[in-house]
């Protein structure tokens, strides 16, 4: 059998409000992400309509939730760094197209085993069951995540993701709750160190090599990265912001 680029992990209705949303993990073969290196990436999306479209239209609180980078709900003043008109949009046509198999233990494990797999590259971890990332976990070397809904989920997930950290009173108020935080920001606070994979610090690890962003897993520091966002404006991509009904 080919081995597939990806697969279907997860199927069915999103956790934050109930709309239809699927996670495929891709990069099965190999992922060239020149900051995190050879990690699984996993794409959490609507399953209804393409990226753009639901950023456009406000849709995109089904896999990215109360997110303050998600913009104004019309795809302007967007913070997120994630240009979701390349890969996504890329991986969401592949789905359309009936390109990724059903995630089948029996077949795929050996695909992700002692892989280092990147939780949510795309999309809050929270919108699909937390088993699902249970089990990548129980396969993989090392995951990495961030969730930006820490504030309302249960405990369990502070093992799994980073709390995305907005302020230094976010930091703070993430501690409190058994979380380790990721923050972007203007400067360093005390108890964070610099990521490694940062332009700031050198590049001098990538992802797969650090592991630090795997949660509440018995290392104290939480991670720092200076501002390496900026508003992504979408209007001039007009043949991506159709809906296509899956």
């Amino acid at each position: 059998m080919k081995k597939p680029s990806g697969v279907i992990l997860y199927q069915g209705p999103s956790l934050l409000d109930g709309a239809p949303i699927v996670v495929i993990a891709t990069g099965l073969h190999s992922s060239r992400n020149g900051k995190t290196g050879d990690m699984v990436q996993t794409h959490i999306l609507r399953a209804d309509m393409l990226p753009v479209a639901a950023i456009q239209e406000g849709k995109d609180s089904s896999i990215c939730g109360d997110c303050v980078h998600r913009g104004d709900g019309t795809g302007k003043h967007r913070t997120c760094y994630v240009t979701v008109y390349q890969a996504q949009t890329t991986v969401y046509k592949a789905f359309l197209r009936g390109s990724y198999p059903v995630y089948d233990p029996a077949v795929h494990d050996k695909y992700l085993e002692g892989r280092a797999v990147r939780v949510g590259t795309y999309g809050d971890p929270v919108a699909a069951p937390i088993e699902v990332w249970h089990n990548l976990k129980r396969l993989a070397s090392i995951t990495t995540g961030y969730s930006h809904q820490w504030r309302t989920i249960a405990k369990a997930w502070a093992k799994l993701v980073m709390a995305s950290a907005d302020t230094p009173d976010d930091v703070a108020h993430a501690r409190q709750l058994g979380y380790r935080s990721f923050r972007v920001g203007d400067e360093k606070l005390a108890g964070e160190v610099l990521c490694p994979a940062s332009k700031e610090a050198g590049k001098k690890l990538q992802c797969i090599d650090c592991g630090a962003c795997g949660g509440a897993d018995g290392r104290k520091a939480s991670i720092y990265i200076p501002l390496h966002g900026g508003t992504v404006v979408m209007s001039n991509k007009p043949r991506l912001i159709a809906r296509i009904a899956a």
